[in-house]
């Protein structure tokens, strides 16, 4: 059960906690309501009441079974309340979405950038913020834009480092210049933690408290998501699962590392078994041929692939103990589906025998938009997802969402 807190500062923290159950449900009644948080009724009335007025939920009257009396009102999710933006950055190209309440995705741009240049790259993402905000989102206002890429993020030996990372790059200032740009909150993560809260809001992993979350896109990320919230590690590169040597004395990687993962199981290990470029591998048109009608090299690698992630998953499953492996990222979903079928069957694990069938490996649904939706996730969750330091913010109960809902003012680009 959800739990709302009676402290004196709780307001903001209960009312995400109404709009979180909400928004997993789908729909529900006070009644409903008042059962799940443990809150008092008059509470659950008065948050209702407060998210009603400011619109981010609406009531509608559910039918009724019987002819005597009204039937219950029913809260839901209003989808133009609100609204993102999401920046979807891999190396040689962005892409950008408008995405409502609800996850529905209105518009979407992408084009080709040098993102050796940081420069271009930030007129790259103002660009795209322009093209994709012009659909109006009714009354609901813009809430932020979230920018998704690739990892690991906080400078170590392998940060910004080979084709699959945003090479050269020592830091992240330029997410500060399009927050002065935009004139938005501007919110940043590693791909595969956008991608995991993307897919906890809106995607497969909706009803799972514990998942671990695999990435696959040019290069290879995950990321392990507990109690609803990602982990992090001691510097928030945590799960930095491609770059795990899987093969000993195997392919010499970017990293400094011989056999790692993401040198066998990546569209950018695939654009080298084919020798095609990786501009290739994020044209859906080229990848959809490609898998319709596999040549000698492709079957090859999609059998050597195929065969890195049952170790993957093995390893993923008896480190962590996920309740399953959701995979997403930018690969086509019909690729994802040949591996995962030439994996079978998998290895031994603490979940073999214990995880219901086809539960251990669970693929996104909205996999070619993984990546963008995973981005624009990440300020609908800073003001949606109930998070104890919310607790610490004591707000007035203005018609502000920022004010109810007690998310702080960021100076900066703030990182989730």
């Amino acid at each position: 059960m959800s739990r709302g807190t009676t402290q004196q500062s709780s307001a903001p923290y209960n009312r995400r906690m109404v709009l979180d159950l909400v928004r997993q449900r789908g729909s529900m009644s006070r009644k409903d309501l008042v059962e799940k948080v443990a809150l008092s009724p008059q509470t659950v009335a008065n948050i209702t009441n407060e998210l009603e007025a400011i619109g981010l939920l609406v009531a509608r009257r559910q039918k009724a079974d019987k002819l005597r009396g009204q039937p219950p009102i029913a809260f839901e999710l209003n989808p133009n309340a609100g609204g993102s933006i999401g920046i979807s950055l891999e190396p040689g190209r962005a892409s950008a979405a408008q995405v409502n309440l609800v996850g529905e995705v209105l518009r979407r741009e992408s084009m080709e950038v040098d993102t050796h240049d940081r420069a271009a790259v930030l007129a790259a993402m103002i660009e795209l913020v322009r093209a994709v905000r012009t659909r109006s989102l009714g009354d609901g206002r813009l809430w932020g834009v979230g920018v998704a890429l690739p990892g690991p993020l906080i400078a170590t030996d392998i940060s910004f480092v080979g084709p699959t990372a945003l090479e050269g790059w020592t830091d992240l200032s330029v997410l500060d210049d399009l927050r002065e740009h935009t004139r938005l909150p501007v919110f940043y993560s590693v791909d595969s933690v956008a991608g995991a809260l993307g897919e906890t809001l809106f995607g497969v992993a909706k009803s799972l408290e514990n998942f671990f979350y695999l990435h696959l896109g040019l290069g290879l990320g995950g990321a392990l998501v507990d109690g609803r919230s990602a982990y992090r590690g001691a510097n928030g590169n945590a799960t930095e699962i491609g770059h795990v040597p899987v093969q000993p004395g195997g392919t010499p990687c970017y990293c400094g590392n011989t056999g790692c993962l993401e040198r066998y199981l990546s569209l950018h290990s695939l654009a080298e078994a084919l020798g095609a470029s990786d501009a290739q591998m994020q044209d859906p048109a080229y990848l959809a041929a490609l898998i319709e009608k596999p040549n000698k090299r492709m079957q090859a690698w999609c059998e050597q692939a195929a065969a890195r992630l049952r170790d993957a998953v093995c390893m993923i499953e008896n480190m962590l103990d996920p309740h399953s492996i959701v995979i997403g990222g930018s690969a086509p979903k019909a690729l994802v589906e040949r591996l995962v079928e030439l994996a079978q069957p998998l290895r031994r694990s603490v979940r073999g025998g214990v995880a219901q069938p086809g539960s251990r490996i669970v693929l996104s649904e909205r996999q070619e938009d993984s990546s963008i939706l995973g981005a624009a996730v990440l300020p609908i969750y800073d003001m949606l997802a109930p998070r104890p330091e919310v607790l610490q913010q004591d707000r007035r109960p203005e018609a502000e969402v920022a004010d109810l809902l007690g998310q702080r003012t960021k100076d900066r680009a703030g990182r989730l």
